[in-house]
């Protein structure tokens, strides 16, 4: 028989958060409010806990080791400690002896170890909620987004921000030594591009280009009369992206085009965006393909206003490097139409080659219609969840909001699901374009879409109900038809400013019912079917666990389509529900029809 050679005592590891809670069982502080205070759920089951009576026994063993370890040192406070424990009465003489030394020498952090470990759980969930998990992705994050990288997490501000830097640095022993750099001022300081300039810019930033790469003086410029007032290329690219105005993503998405090309034609060839000819545009197609390191971020999440910000958050995807040359050529397009150019240089610059994919729309991405039915229906996982049955998903002692979050995510999965309705409509839309369809078992909602085009969707009482059970949550009265209020709207808020402006009331305690911003619930949707996908009580199987785990609103949109187009919906129905402008796109879902080509061939070999 094989000996085995493990013979250490496993040893405990007691964190600061532990040592805090103690001090706290010690005073006989309430178990419950302790649990609620100083343990997160993510830290409770990564301990395997699974109530208050298991934070006790670790508490109760955690005092006895620190007496243990007092009477080594100290024999004679044997009487004290023992009378202590006899009347369940801790002097805070006492309590500072056993645990100050020992904290020192037993709280030692390591990079690896879960943000919920060390910090507060409402901080913790903030940290965690930007995909930060372990102190080591907290040190890389900031070091990486300079001293505003506090910015973009809900309930982290300027001071909560000095105090984690500072946590840090008085662990760098432990887990590296914390390097921040100071982050550029705003956009106030502008600067000029040309020649001499170190680093790319965003467009915000520059006030202006070199004379002479600046477009004025261009040779692919039209000289004759021009239908736009624009002086050079800067001006140019901001008279094309105004006509985006009102349209946040479209406009979005070409800034960051439009931007890259302008700095590389500058920055990296050294010429005026309206003097490129064929061969620069055929170079700047290469250039996408293998962009060098010092253009890229290290961090998608750095402010543009940052100086580590960079055009590229890295190396682009085929797909993404096919669109970048598209959305130029159109952006050139219109530059001869409006008579700024000359010729559109890019017109016989071929697309970079992409795999021709089967279902461009990755509709694979979509739920399968039992998982679907198994999450939505009448009291499935969803309602289950909701309703606090099985799941360590909803066992959150230290929020008692976490049911009504549940509730919130439910109506929000199931409006998208039972709709198809993109993120951006369901975060607009609204009580008052919501009604019953007469003679139907249906309620149907109007609701405003890509191109500023209105469309009316149709779905049961099922998602009725679940705003219902949300709106209760909120506060607000449902059974008024005429309220301009959110249909999905926060009820918790981060303490921040923006936030309290746009959902708090003054005087009320009840929130203004305005709706989430289309990245929040999104993050919502996600969050929640995540946490949903890792509770080991949850009854699914390992791939639907994993299906879950990458599950986003859009493919919500894609399980309403494949699941309306197998049982049958007519194409044009489908399309018209959608808000498509084409039915080719629609008929992308005919991937219905891949599943039955499957059972024909299958049927073709059996035996």
């Amino acid at each position: 028989m094989a000996q085995n050679n493990d013979i250490a005592k496993p040893v405990r590891r007691y964190t600061r958060v532990d040592f805090a809670a103690l001090r706290a069982f010690l005073n006989g502080v309430q178990l419950d409010l302790l649990v609620d205070r100083y343990y997160s759920e993510d830290d409770m089951l990564d301990r395997g806990w699974e109530s208050a009576r298991d934070v006790h026994s670790w508490l109760e063993v955690m005092s006895q080791d620190m007496a243990d370890r007092a009477l080594k040192t100290y024999p004679t406070i044997a009487g004290i400690l023992a009378d202590s424990r006899r009347s369940g009465r801790w002097s805070k003489p006492v309590i500072d002896f056993l645990t100050v030394n020992a904290e020192k020498d037993l709280s030692r952090p390591f990079p690896t170890d879960s943000i919920s470990v060390w910090f507060k759980p409402r901080l913790a969930d903030a940290l965690k909620g930007v995909g930060l998990a372990s102190l080591a992705d907290l040190k890389r994050y900031i070091e990486s987004a300079g001293l505003g990288w506090w910015r973009p997490i809900p309930r982290v501000g300027a001071g909560k921000a000095r105090v984690i830097e500072h946590w840090l640095t008085q662990n760098s022993q432990f887990i590296g030594a914390l390097t921040l750099e100071a982050s550029l001022p705003a956009v106030t300081n502008q600067v000029t591009v040309g020649m001499d300039t170190g680093l790319p810019v965003p467009l915000e930033r520059i006030g202006g280009i070199t004379p002479t790469l600046n477009g004025s003086q261009g040779r692919n410029r039209n000289t004759s009369f021009c239908l736009i007032s624009a002086r050079n290329d800067l001006e140019a690219i901001q008279a094309y992206l105004y006509r985006f105005r009102g349209r946040e993503k479209t406009l979005r998405s070409y800034r960051k085009e439009l931007e890259r090309f302008l700095l590389w034609c500058v920055l990296e060839r050294r010429v005026a965006m309206s003097s490129v000819l064929t061969d620069e545009c055929e170079a700047y197609k290469n250039f996408i393909a293998d962009i060098p390191a010092d253009w890229c971020g290290k961090n998608p999440q750095i402010p543009r206003l940052s100086q580590r910000w960079r055009p590229f958050a890295g190396q682009l995807q085929p797909e993404s490097q096919r669109y970048a040359i598209q959305a130029i050529r159109t952006f050139f397009e219109w530059l001869v139409d409006v008579r700024y150019l000359l010729g559109n240089p890019w017109k016989t610059v071929a697309d970079p080659s992409t795999i021709h994919r089967e279902m461009p729309m990755q509709i694979e991405k979509a739920l399968p219609q039992q998982l679907w039915e198994e999450l939505a229906n009448q009291g499935g996982l969803l309602d289950r969840v909701c309703d606090g049955e099985i799941f360590n998903a909803i066992r959150r002692p230290k929020t008692s909001s976490l049911p009504a979050q549940f509730r919130l995510a439910r109506a929000a999965i199931l409006l998208i699901g039972f709709t198809g309705i993109r993120r951006e409509e369901a975060a607009r839309a609204t009580r008052n374009k919501l009604k019953p369809v007469p003679g139907r078992n249906l309620w149907q909602l109007t609701v405003v879409g890509k191109r500023n085009k209105e469309r009316t969707v149709f779905f049961p009482p099922r998602v009725i109900d679940a705003l219902k059970a949300h709106w209760l949550d909120r506060g607000h009265d449902f059974s008024d038809p005429h309220q301009e209020l959110a249909l999905i709207a926060p009820i918790v808020i981060a303490p921040t400013r923006s936030a309290c402006a746009k959902h708090e009331v003054e005087g009320d305690d009840i929130l203004s019912g305005r709706g989430f911003a289309p990245d929040s619930l999104g993050r919502l949707v996600k969050s929640s079917l995540l946490r949903l996908a890792d509770d080991h009580e949850a009854p699914i199987s390992p791939e639907e666990r994993h299906l879950l785990r990458s599950v986003a609103p859009h493919a919500l949109r894609h399980t309403f389509a494949t699941v309306s187009t197998a049982k049958q919906m007519p194409p044009d129905v489908l399309q018209q529900l959608l808000g498509h402008a084409s039915l080719t796109t629609t008929s992308i879902y005919v991937h219905a029809q891949r599943q039955r080509s499957l059972d024909e061939v299958a049927k073709l070999y059996k035996g």
